[in-house]
């Protein structure tokens, strides 16, 4: 890093203004919260961290949200900082865990903070990679875990994509922390994005000419809706292949994007015979840390990379992402269909991104793209040094638009994080181990949703003084404000009962109630007055009536804006079903409850296992079929396949937890899906990938997910039972057994 005349430059770039400042800041042993938009250079500040630090001795972990992010940074810095100061912890994956520069997953981190914090005590500064991944629905809560049980004496560095609300998270974070945040925003694009829609009538064109077009073809159609010719892909890339290539091109089905790609192999090629050659060399260096390709796709998808044409979704295996992606980087790839987990954290530029629809499925149904995943997509368009500016396109089918279903792709709207805080059975049993009851209210109470609500709750109980203003009058002629509000929440109670009541007579008697008590207020509206005015005071009735119903409103939007006492409720509901399962005894852990506190994900039905003494009992193929079994989440349509396992006693154990919780909390949180234990119980036998595939109605990369999954939940138990070493050395072969060929990761 050199400093002339305040142009600092690190690696050979000038650094921008906003990277110069954050790594000011971090000489100054500051935390700093970095939002910026995607492919902007943010990245290059934890490398800065990385690098000083670890000259200084120092020892930093680099947290990411998905296992591909974490994997390509170990490669990086090992090229950076030297193969022996490197580590990867990802539950699947453990290599060097002592070294001084630690990359892991934020769940990794989040454990350690609970179950061995002296072990990251010395860490100086934590990397926090796409922290906006805080308002993740299934995993946002991770991330304000880490930052609440992060010890104050550690620096944070937070990356994250452009956020409005990213001084609220950096006031949470201070108050919760103890120290001071420095917030760094950068608007400003080196490469300038240019957005726009594709239809194969107009070209490249505006939203404003499509709705023009759209109106024009609808009136003249006697079904008042277009009947034209769909716009395709391949219209697209005709138009933008001589000007606008290479080309990510986001397609939100993992078979489209394979039949996309196919399609557009049978009429292009892209590439010379220098570049094939060149391909090939590259396929080879990649395979050479590979065994073995066990993947049906591998023919056709190499045919297609020698035309510089490919695919990449997560149903690929590991080498197959692995060599698509290293070409791309090598500009070897002029056109690659992907979905959009291709566009977290992984730094792949290109001069344009494309877009097949504006809408995808999120599980449950199709929605339009948010703003926010609409930029971390088109953000890697543009590359720095390359391109004068970026572009992105996105396709529009005449037959089926509608305007209200596309992204606004301004920059400005896009979302404000939202807190996702949840409390899994992991984190009470932590809590109760490292905390007193006072201690762990005054935590729930730490939350970044219950930080957001208090600043909206503040203005909801000025409003609500307001009217208790105007009611005044009526509430004096009862015993005070507390008895007209106790009256007002009884009649949103018996409300709320009668919304769900099904039985008539139940229904009748909650009305009664509900009348009687509407008749309480009336009488404390009419002894406000002379009893000679009360007979011409309907209007003024009707306004008090009217009034109540706002307070009504104002009190139900305060207490859903206490998210507290939600936590609290879920926190002592949780805990009772825990102590009667014999987890806890007396606000403290049993062996049951220490032996399930250092399992994450599916603590019960593992923990239940072990105590039933069936991790002893299977034989090691037997349990690694049951460990994929447990937490398996079948994709729609999924065949299951048949086997003869005797899984009696664990479907026993789940049926009893599924009851449990149903009972306990009036929903269930269990799964154990057996679709594909017999293939990890053949595999676990010694058969083939390639024959496995045979017999799978999964993508191979699912496949592999899901035996990963399995070793993961292995290691996690092998460290709970760490006083059993006949077990120990069981799942060790159990491990071993799984962790081979296709299915293990080569770093």
């Amino acid at each position: 890093m050199t400093n002339d005349q305040d142009v600092r430059t690190y690696r050979g770039y000038v650094l921008d203004p906003f990277q110069q400042q954050a790594v000011e800041y971090i000489d100054q042993d500051k935390s700093v919260l970095v939002a910026a938009p995607t492919g902007v250079g943010k990245t290059l500040i934890a490398d800065y961290i990385i690098e000083k630090i670890y000259g200084e001795g120092g020892r930093v972990v680099y947290t990411a949200p998905i296992k591909a992010l974490s994997n390509q940074k170990f490669r990086e810095f090992k090229a950076v900082v030297g193969e022996d100061a490197v580590g990867i912890l990802t539950g699947d994956v453990v290599i060097n865990p002592e070294a001084p520069i630690l990359i892991m997953t934020t769940e990794i981190f989040r454990n350690m903070l609970h179950e061995d914090p002296e072990r990251v005590r010395d860490v100086r500064y934590v990397i926090f990679d796409e922290i906006h991944y805080i308002d993740d629905p299934e995993r946002g809560s991770v991330w304000e875990e880490s930052l609440i049980f992060m010890p104050p004496t550690m620096r944070f560095l937070g990356l994250s994509a452009t956020i409005p609300n990213v001084d609220q998270l950096a006031s949470w974070i201070q108050e919760v922390q103890q120290q001071e945040v420095k917030v760094i925003t950068n608007s400003h694009r080196v490469v300038p994005l240019k957005h726009a829609l594709f239809e194969r009538s107009l070209g490249i064109t505006t939203m404003q000419a499509v709705q023009k077009r759209y109106r024009k073809l609808a009136a003249a159609s006697p079904t008042g809706r277009p009947d034209v010719t769909a716009t395709t892909h391949l219209d697209l890339i005709r138009a933008i292949k001589k000007n606008y290539l290479p080309c990510l091109f986001f397609t939100f089905s993992r078979r489209k994007c394979e039949s996309n790609a196919f399609e557009l192999g049978e009429e292009e090629d892209f590439l010379n015979r220098e570049q094939k050659r060149q391909v090939a060399a590259v396929i080879d260096e990649v395979l050479e840390r590979y065994p073995t390709v066990g993947s049906g796709r591998w023919p056709h998808l190499r045919r297609l990379l020698l035309k510089g044409i490919a695919y990449h979704h997560a149903g690929m295996l590991p080498v197959l992402k692995d060599i698509v992606e290293e070409l791309f980087t090598r500009r070897l790839i002029s056109v690659l269909y992907c979905t959009e987990t291709f566009a977290v954290g992984l730094n792949f530029p290109c001069k344009t991104v494309c877009f097949d629809s504006s809408t995808k499925w999120d599980g449950k149904n199709f929605r339009p793209l948010s703003n926010r995943e609409y930029f971390q997509m088109a953000g890697r368009a543009g590359r720095r040094g390359i391109d004068q500016e970026g572009f992105a396109f996105m396709v529009v089918d005449l037959n089926y638009f509608d305007p209200s279903q596309f992204p606004s792709r301004k920059e400005e709207e896009v979302e404000p994080l939202q807190s996702q805080f949840s409390l899994t059975y992991n984190s009470i049993l932590n809590l109760v181990k490292n905390y007193s009851p006072e201690e762990i209210y005054r935590i729930l109470g730490q939350n970044f949703a219950t930080y957001q609500a208090s600043a909206e709750r503040l203005g909801v109980l000025v409003e609500m003084e307001l009217l208790e203003e105007e009611l005044a009058p009526y509430m004096r002629t009862m015993k005070g404000p507390e008895q007209f509000a106790e009256l007002v929440k009884e009649r949103m109670e018996l409300q709320s009962r009668l919304n769900t009541a099904f039985s008539k007579r139940n229904r009748n008697r909650l009305k009664a109630e509900i009348r009687t008590l509407t008749q309480k207020l009336d009488s404390a509206f009419y002894r406000a007055y002379p009893k000679r005015e009360r007979g011409g005071l309907r209007r003024e009735n009707r306004r008090f009536r009217r009034k109540v119903k706002e307070y009504e409103e104002l009190l139900m939007r305060e207490r859903a804006l206490n998210p507290l006492e939600r936590y609290i409720r879920e926190f002592e509901d949780k805990k009772a079903l825990l102590e009667n399962l014999g987890y806890l005894e007396k606000d403290g852990l049993t062996a049951a409850g220490v032996f399930a506190s250092q399992i994450h994900g599916h603590e019960l039905m593992i923990t239940e296992l072990f105590m039933e003494g069936l991790f002893h009992a299977y034989t090691p193929a037997e349990l690694n079929a049951v460990m994929v079994a447990v937490g398996y989440e079948p994709r729609r349509n999924e065949a299951r396949i048949k086997h003869k396992l005797n899984f009696a006693p664990v479907l026993r154990i789940y049926h009893h937890l599924v009851k449990m919780e149903q009972y306990m909390l009036g929903y269930s949180t269990v799964q154990f899906h057996d679709h594909v234990a017999a293939l990890a119980y053949r595999w676990s036998s010694g058969e083939s990938f390639n024959k496995l595939l045979e017999d799978a109605s999964i993508d191979e990369g699912d496949l592999v997910f899901a035996f990963r999954r399995g070793i993961d939940l292995l290691r996690q138990v092998r460290g709970a039972a760490a006083g059993d070493p006949v077990l120990q050395e069981k799942l060790r072969d159990c491990i071993s057994l799984m962790d081979r060929d296709e299915v293990s990761i080569w770093l």
